[in-house]
Formats: C-alpha cells, structure tokens, sequence
C-alpha cells in the first residue's frame, strides 16, 4: 500500500461505490422476493385458518376449538392478530381476549365479508388477508389474519440479517480485489508519473523500463520514443545553434519565423579585428584561427547576454543584431551597452594574450539602427536568417571611417539620439558615406566617466 497512488485510490473508491450500489440493488430486491414469498405463504396460512375454523362450526359452534385455531395462527411470527367474525361481523374468536364479542367496524373487515373468496387487502402498513369459513348450510363466518408493520419485520428480520451479511461479506470480497487489480494493473502509473516529472525538468536520459502488450505497454513505448524525440531536437538544437544562434534555432525549430521575412526595428552591430590582413601573412593558419575562435566565443557571448544574436561572421569581422527574430525593448541600447562590453572584454583578452606573449589585438565597433528586412533568405537547398536593410549596410560602410578617423566606436545619429541619456558620445561632425547622397553624423561612443570628447548628449 506504500507505492499506492492517488489515481489507483480514486478507481478503488469508485469501484467500491459501483459496488456497494449494485450490492444494495440486490438486497433491496432480494427482500422485495421474501416480502412478496412471505406474503404468498400468509395466504396459504389463511386458508389453512379458514379451514380449521370450519371444524369448530361442525355440527355447532365449538367456541374453544375456534380459540385453539386462532391462537394457532398467533405463533406465527409475521402474523400480528387473528380473528374470526360472524356474517354480522361481530367477533367471535381474536388473539386479543378483549375484542371477543366486539363488533369489527374495519373497512378491511366489512371488504372481506362481502367478498365471495379470499381477499388480501392493505393496512397499515401491512396486510389484512381473510376467507370465507363455509359449511353444508353456507357461509358460517369470515377467518382473518393481520400482518403489522411489525409482525412484517419480526418476520424478514432473519432475512435481512442474512442478505447484509452477505452484502457485507461480497462487498469486503470485491474491494479488496478491486484493490489488487487495480495495484497490479497501476504499477507503471507511478513511475510513468516520475519519468514525466523528469522529462520537464530537462532529464532526456530518463527512459521507463516496462514491456507488456497491453495499453500500459505502448504508453510505456510511446513515452521512450517522446524522449528519445526530445534529446534528438536538443541535440539537433544544440548542433544548429553553433550554426546559427540558439534563438533563431529555436525559433526555427518551434515554426516561429515567417518565410520571406518582416519588418522590424533592429539595431545592428558590425565589429572587425584591426589590421587582420597583416596579422594573416604573418601568423601561421592555425594560430588565426584560433584566434578567432576564442574572440568570437567572448564577443558571441557578450552579444547573447545583451538579447542580441551574431547574424553572421565575416572572415575577421562580425555582425549582430538587436530586435530580432524576436523583439525587444530598445534595441539600440542593447547594442550600445554590448558594444561597450566588448569592448571591455577585449581589453581583458588582450591582458591574459600579453601574459602569454602574444600581441594584443585591436577592434572597430560601428552601431547603427533603424528598420530592415529581417527573415529567411537563400535557395531552396539552403536558407539563411539574416537582415536586409539600411542600418545593415550603413554599419558595414562606417566600418572604414571608424578605421579612418582612429576611433575604436562609433554610432549613428539613430543611436545617439534614442540613448543619449544613458551613455556619453563625442560628436564627429559629418561625414560622406559611400552609397549615402547627404553626409551623416556620427559619434564617437566613450566609456562612461570619460572626461574625453565633448559635451554628453
């Protein structure tokens, strides 16, 4: 009973209540069968009486065999009274010595002495069965029995005792294999139920380890081949996301992206290591990439933590946006607050690559907002999640005058103005863009607290 679960409790007592209904249907019936068998045999009772009383009218009325006939009847355990009445209806014989010599005004005396043959009439409660006592000259008189309420009772009693014993004895019987059954049939229930706790909680490895051919079985089955669905999507979900970021892997995975794509308000974020080109004829293949590798891995991680994702890696640059594939509040601010925190974290790269003797390494930061073309691009062989738009190509173009004026970042006016109250800029007047017909302004974005640059905006 210790691994007995709520839900095996549940189909018990709802057995048990089917049961002890059905049980109490039969009882009930059953003592209808001995009311209506008891009531039949009272009617035999009665012509017994009406012939025993006949004798004592033969040749003439013999009062004391009349009251030996009728206190006869009264051992009868469902008989409450017995009488025996003149064609008048006055009383000639009664269980009760005081109503001899009485008059019976009952209705139920009056209907069984008009009546030709037996008669059994309800009173009370119980029952008024009589016959007509008949000799050679005719009619001599009326025999009658009476079962009370009472007398009933006294009667079926036995009966009753017997069909509640046995109700109780085939109820006990029944809940208690209704209780074995349903233990033996609810065994995996309770580890079904603990697998599936698991299984929320992020626990792919659990499996239920149950064969049967019944329902239970394929439950059993059915729930393995969900898991095992479930580490292949996170697995697929976490090879996708090397790929691809983990938002957009989930996006794509739970059907979230639009095909053809949508537009939103974005800002976006190109980064590019300095002087890479030198850096590439210089160093060996596998020292490039891996340092890339290791830049990438701190810069990814700085972008995710700010709600952005890498959109995608251009040999030594980057390009990340905010806003998208789902939106956020405020994008630029998200950009502008990575942007500096990668710029911190290079600063801490560039400190543990001294210590081992390697060069330090310089990065461009350009920010740009406004809204683009964000969704699924490519063939039908390949696809690709990217951003078509303005402050795409805008932050790629300010890439070489970020290098050209020897800034470490720089934003646009867009950027400026929607975080001006949050971050410290330095203005760099305008600048001709190429692809951009009006020159644009541009600032310098600087570390807060820094007395460089001009008034904060």
């Amino acid at each position: 009973m210790k691994n007995f679960s709520r839900m095996a409790l549940k189909i018990c007592v709802f057995s048990s209540a089917l049961i002890l209904a059905v049980m109490a249907a039969m009882a009930h019936i059953l003592l209808d069968a001995s009311r209506e068998a008891l009531l039949g045999e009272m009617r035999l009772r009665a012509e017994a009486f009406s012939r025993s009383a006949r004798e004592a009218f033969i040749p003439s009325l013999d009062v004391f065999n009349l009251h030996l006939a009728v206190n006869a009847m009264t051992r009868e355990r469902a008989i409450g009274m017995a009488l025996v009445t003149d064609r008048s209806g006055r009383v000639l014989s009664h269980s009760l010595a005081d109503m001899v010599g009485e008059q019976d005004d009952s209705p139920e005396g009056a209907a069984a002495r008009a009546a030709e043959g037996m008669t059994v009439i309800p009173s009370g409660g119980g029952w008024y069965i009589a016959a007509p006592v008949s000799t050679g000259a005719g009619r001599a008189a009326t025999a009658a029995i009476v079962l009370t309420p009472e007398s009933l009772a006294g009667a079926l009693a036995p009966m009753r005792r017997k069909v509640l014993y046995v109700t109780l004895a085939a109820l006990a019987a029944a809940l208690m294999g209704t209780i074995a059954i349903v233990s033996w049939l609810m065994r995996p229930i309770p580890m079904l139920a603990r697998a599936a706790r698991d299984v929320g909680e992020g626990k792919l490895d659990t499996e239920v380890t149950w064969r049967s051919s019944d329902e239970i079985g394929v439950l059993a089955r059915a729930f393995n081949d969900m898991v095992r669905g479930l580490r292949e999507r996170d697995h697929i979900r976490n090879v996708f996301g090397r790929y691809v970021s983990g938002e957009i892997a989930d996006a794509v995975l739970g059907g979230k992206l639009p095909l053809g794509g949508e537009r939103r308000h974005i800002a976006v974020i190109f980064a590019d290591i300095r002087d890479f080109s030198a850096m590439g004829q210089r160093d060996q293949p596998e020292t490039v990439v891996k340092l890339l590798n290791d830049y990438f891995s701190l810069m990814t991680r700085v972008i995710r933590a700010r709600g952005g994702i890498v959109d995608k890696f251009l040999g030594d640059g980057l390009l990340a946006m905010f806003g998208a594939p789902l939106a956020t509040d405020n994008p630029e601010e998200r950009a502008v607050r990575a942007a500096l925190e990668m710029r911190w974290t290079l600063s801490a790269f560039n400190t543990h690559r001294v210590q081992e003797g390697l060069p330090p390494i310089a990065m461009g930061l350009c920010v740009t907002s406004g809204e683009a073309l964000v969704g699924n691009i490519g063939s039908d062989e390949k696809m690709e999640y990217t951003a078509i738009g303005e402050p795409v190509n805008l932050a790629s173009r300010l890439e070489g005058v970020n290098k050209r004026l020897g800034t470490s970042a720089i934003v646009s006016k867009a950027v400026m103005e929607a975080t001006g109250a949050a971050f410290q800029y330095k203005e760099l007047g305008s600048h001709v863009i190429r692809g951009w017909k009006d020159p644009l302004d541009l600032f310098e974005l600087l570390d807060p607290g820094s007395a460089a640059g001009g008034p904060r905006r």
